[in-house]
């Protein structure tokens, strides 16, 4: 995923682990080539930072309103 199409809120998939994560902070400078963005894992109160090229951002209908999809949290989740 390119890091110009990051935005905070976007709901994302970790290659690594195939977790759904939601985007909390902009993409910083790693190496010229990639940038390191802080997720937030749904479900967990666990934070990391992932490398901008091991995630991939779900389809717009699993995208939450503010970001033109259709995606509403369950009650109970955090």
């Amino acid at each position: 995923m390119k890091a110009s199409d990051i935005q905070i809120g976007l709901r994302v998939r970790v290659a690594q682990n195939q977790m759904t994560a939601l985007v909390v902070g902009r993409p910083e400078y790693y190496t010229p080539r990639s940038k390191l963005v802080r997720i937030k894992y749904e479900n967990s109160t666990r934070y990391e930072h992932m490398i901008n090229n091991q995630l991939e951002a779900l389809p717009a209908d699993e995208q939450y309103k503010a970001l033109g999809g259709t995606y509403v949290k369950p009650e109970g989740h955090f």
